[in-house]
């Protein structure tokens, strides 16, 4: 589960500061561009064993641990320790042979403390597949893709230089819209977000409109889960001008 989670984190997020406590592991951080945020979850009851004896902050270059994490076999268990010292201990542990590597806890540059707090009355449910296959269909057009909710409708349009691809969904998707919302996103953001979440496992897609009392427009929010790890992204929407 450790390794899934880090394969998905590293599509956007290079560096992070991790907080580990008693609830489990969590990370907020801020893509390189400042375009995108990710909330991350792991529940300690998705360790077989689990100790803490204080919360802790730990930065972590998550390039070099993903790169460590690919060297783990199957049926291989995996062991961190972190004694207070400016290392972490990443043990793979098999029946007859043990593999011990080290990375350094390194300086963060400080991110969100919390995550955006934003309600949102629009979203749209399918499988994984099917919005990663609807990405794959934009990816001949166009950098850039249109999502478009309406009451029991889900449109996603791009546009190039001298062609276009319209995709309508009125099945396949849940949606719940009293209005039609729509919003303009970098279509290789949404592939790097989208591309931990597990194929046949839903996907939560939230768009936002302006308010009387806001008029800026919202950021997408996408949601799903990978076995007991949750993950929550923000991306911020193209906005474009005359």
């Amino acid at each position: 589960m450790w390794k899934k989670s880090m394969d998905a984190i590293v599509n956007l997020i290079k560096e992070g500061s991790f907080e580990f406590d008693t609830d489990g592991v969590k990370l907020i951080a801020m893509d390189p561009s400042q375009i995108s945020m990710l909330v991350f979850n792991l529940p300690s009851s998705a360790f077989s064993k689990y100790e803490i004896s204080e919360k802790a902050k730990l930065g972590i270059n998550v390039e070099e641990f993903s790169k460590i994490m690919g060297r783990m076999r199957a049926k291989e268990k995996m062991i961190l320790k972190y004694d207070g010292s400016n290392k972490l201990d990443i043990t793979f542990l098999a029946e007859k042979n043990r593999r011990s590597f080290k990375i350094p806890i390194i300086d963060v540059t400080p991110g969100p403390s919390k995550a955006l707090q934003i309600e949102y009355t629009t979203y749209v449910k399918m499988k994984s597949a099917v919005f990663k296959d609807i990405l794959k269909d934009v990816a001949l057009i166009s950098p850039h893709v249109l999502l478009v909710a309406d009451v029991n409708r889900f449109k996603v349009e791009a546009t190039g230089d001298n062609s276009g691809v319209e995709i309508d969904y009125q099945g396949d998707v849940e949606v719940k819209s009293d209005t039609v919302v729509h919003g303009l996103f970098s279509r290789d953001y949404l592939d790097d977000i989208t591309k931990g979440a597990e194929d046949d496992e839903d996907i939560i897609i939230y768009l936002g409109a302006p308010s009387q009392t806001d008029r800026r427009p919202k950021p997408l929010k996408v949601e799903y889960k990978v076995g007991p790890a949750s993950f929550v992204y923000f991306l911020a929407p193209r906005i474009e001008t005359d």
